[in-house]
């Protein structure tokens, strides 16, 4: 049956993709890949639509069990079509995650990889919306997914009332007409011998390609996120480990017996952490900036270590009779607060990673006070 669509897939994903890239003139990362997520509930003839749009059987179907038992994908011409495992109530969530779990991952791939349109099957024959069909739309629309509601296996529109289920379904998911379609993949000769052709199947291919446009412009968006995502990741990965390094650094510098030493020598350390921490986000600090910066966490802790090197005062500190017992007490002053030097700077840095220099250029110890208190109560931000 799928023989009989004339349709030269091929020929319309180089037209639909030549277009796009017209509406997207700076994006060099697309190429001619047109990448759709098949999703619906179990029985919603999802298999039997990709074999008419590919014309020949590439997914499996059948009747009675569910054929699809996982994410697959079938290409042609451009075209990638990706079937997912049919929605049931018994295992409802576990396969709404996967779906999601995919989409994540496939988020975060080039944008030319990326699911870039959707086809969410509801098959007219039930005459009635599933609550997972409607779960599923807001998963792709949350997922920023452009989505044609397939209506499948249409054979008649109206109900005996003169009820359209397309329009109640367009009502419920709040559709434009760019984002319904009614289709019949097979050929169904009724009681009287009348044979309703297969139908649809061209405007859901015009109708996909005018949203390719919209599509590819959204996968692109998410591959900026998701890079910027995975950056901010690995910076405070990375910077957690020098903290850990300065931390310990400093904890040394505190153990010793001479008295005052370490507080001499902690400035320093802490400034040589705050540029270190400013090069693994790509932000190059100068000495004098970052000594600075060191003064407005020193009045902000309050904590009983002198800064000669930085600040041009020295910190009252009022030690503890005894030079062994006053070195375990600094030894453990001068780990915890370059720690949360550390934490509250790289929280900072986070929060501001897309604007870093102007984000220094404001940094000041109300800002500061902020970010600590956050790293206080995470207590263990990184």
């Amino acid at each position: 049956m799928a023989q009989e669509v004339d349709l030269n897939l091929a020929d319309l994903m180089s037209r639909a993709l030549h277009l796009a890239k017209e509406h997207i003139h700076s994006d060099t990362s697309l190429s001619d890949s047109l990448n759709v997520l098949v999703a619906g509930g179990t029985g919603t003839g999802k298999s039997t639509l990709i074999n008419v749009v590919f014309g020949a059987e590439v997914a499996r179907t059948g009747q009675g069990a569910p054929i699809t038992q996982q994410i697959k994908s079938y290409s042609q011409g451009g075209l990638i079509i990706y079937d997912t495992k049919g929605l049931e109530l018994k295992d409802f969530e576990a396969t709404k995650q996967e779906i999601a779990n995919f989409l994540e991952g496939m988020h975060q791939k080039e944008a030319k990889d990326q699911i870039h349109i959707a086809w969410l099957c509801i098959q007219e024959p039930a005459r009635r919306i599933q609550e997972g069909e409607v779960e599923l739309y807001g998963l792709l629309k949350a997922h920023q997914v452009p989505t044609i509601v397939t209506i499948t296996k249409a054979q008649q529109d109206k109900d005996d009332k003169g009820e359209k289920f397309s329009s109640v379904v367009q009502a419920c998911f709040e559709l434009e007409e760019a984002h319904l379609q009614r289709v019949r993949a097979l050929e169904v000769e009724d009681d009287e011998g009348e044979i309703k052709p297969i139908m649809g199947i061209d405007k859901l291919m015009e109708k996909t390609q005018a949203l390719l446009a919209e599509g590819q412009k959204a996968a692109f968006k998410r591959k900026q996120k998701y890079d910027l995502k995975l950056r901010r990741q690995q910076c405070k990965e990375d910077a957690h480990k020098a903290i850990v390094g300065y931390t310990t650094g400093a904890a040394t510098i505190g153990a010793t017996p001479i008295p005052f030493s370490d507080f001499a020598l902690l400035a320093p350390t802490q400034i040589a952490m705050i540029v270190h921490i400013s090069k693994i986000y790509g932000l190059e600090l100068s000495q004098s900036m970052a000594e600075q910066l060191l003064a407005v966490f020193a009045g902000v802790l309050g904590v009983g270590y002198a800064v000669r090197a930085a600040v041009g005062g020295v910190l009252k500190f009022i030690p503890v009779a005894g030079s062994v017992l006053g070195g375990m007490i600094s030894a453990t002053a001068a780990a915890g607060t370059t720690a949360l030097v550390g934490k509250a700077f790289v929280a900072y840095l986070d929060a501001n990673i897309e604007d870093l220099e102007g984000a220094i250029k404001d940094f000041n110890a109300k800002v500061f006070q902020k970010y600590l208190d956050m790293v206080k109560a995470i207590k263990s931000y990184v």
